[in-house]
């Protein structure tokens, strides 16, 4: 069964052939008492909605595992920190062989389980340096997509995006973000940060399918404070959509009045225009998570890097001599 020792052809068919006929199966708990393995992996996302990056990445969680003859135990945090813990707390209680996490919420609930020898490994914005994490090039990214805008002529460009946080390295030195790309893209050509063109917050909402609201009220708040804009450089495409949906009300045209760059490209191909936005290697990033937490011996800390490229699509182009802000939309 174990196929570990030699066996003659007809000997096997007929031992498997009584297996069939029994409805014999191994015992997968039992053997990982005996072996100290549970062939498990756990996988605590932020979140599966609203945005699709994280279902992307559990795909490819899924399908490293896979390849190593694990299973997958998701836990959905719901983008509650609280949660995250009580779903270390359940996964450990479960003897996983390993724990990624997509992206954490807490610090000390990645150490948690680092400090209960599990292998751990952090996908996008890792948290605890001793952990292992893949991570993607977004500020690479970041600048190709700035520095389109700019080529195209744009100079008033917004940006929309989550609060900015330091994000601890392995070196002490804070993770450069989407956000440090956008300000260090516009000094590159002698263009100071203009805080009115700047607008953050979280776009987590409530568990489901959430609209796009946020995006559409960043939107809204930032044409107030800048209404001369030309560009909008959005940190997500949850949020580009929402913007998306904000100019379209007030009857401006992408990208002839307002050209519109996403970031992750989850929504970008579905949307009318079709996004210009930088594109994540999503499920190559889970795959490679789950390979390393199983790999790994307990403790082991690595770091795998994957690009970010710009994808050039329909709502990009260059500036108009004057961007137009008519009509307001009814709220709701």
């Amino acid at each position: 069964m174990h196929r570990n020792g030699y066996v003659s052809e007809d000997a096997r068919a007929r031992v498997e052939a009584a297996l069939r006929e029994t409805g014999y199966r191994l015992n997968a708990v039992a053997q990982g008492l005996r072996q100290q393995r549970t062939t498990t992996l756990g996988h605590i996302v932020q979140g599966l909605l609203p945005n699709p990056f994280y279902a992307e990445v559990a795909m490819g969680v899924e399908h490293g595992a896979d390849e190593r003859g694990f299973t997958v135990l998701l836990f959905n945090a719901r983008g509650d920190a609280d949660r995250e813990r009580q779903g270390v707390e359940t996964l450990l209680g479960r003897r996983v062989d390993g724990i990624v996490f997509t992206t954490a919420l807490e610090r000390d609930n990645v150490r948690l389980a680092h400090q209960a020898g599990t292998p751990v490994v952090e996908v996008e914005k890792p948290l605890f340096p001793s952990a292992g994490s893949v991570i993607a090039d977004e500020y690479a990214g970041a600048l190709e997509a700035m520095r389109h805008l700019l080529e195209l002529g744009h100079r008033k460009i917004a940006f929309l995006g989550e609060p900015q946080q330091p994000l601890p390295g392995r070196d002490g030195e804070a993770k450069r973000s989407r956000f440090d790309a956008y300000r260090d893209a516009l000094a590159s050509v002698g263009e100071s940060l203009d805080p009115s063109r700047v607008v953050v917050g979280t776009y987590w909402q409530q568990p489901g399918y959430a609209d796009l609201r946020p995006g559409f009220d960043y939107t809204e708040r930032l044409l107030a404070q800048a209404p001369d804009i030309t560009a909008i450089f959005a940190a997500s495409d949850v949020l580009a959509a929402g913007a998306l949906q904000d100019l379209y009300a007030r009857a401006n045209r992408v990208p002839e009045d307002v050209s519109v760059v996403g970031f992750d490209d989850t929504l970008a191909r579905h949307l009318a225009p079709a996004l210009t936005t930088v594109q994540m290697p999503m499920f190559e990033m889970g795959r490679r998570a789950a390979l390393m937490s199983i790999d790994a011996g307990h403790g082991a800390a690595g770091v795998e890097s994957c690009s970010a490229r710009l994808v050039v699509r329909g709502s990009t182009g260059p500036p108009r001599a004057a961007a137009r802000r008519r009509g307001v939309h009814p709220r709701g």
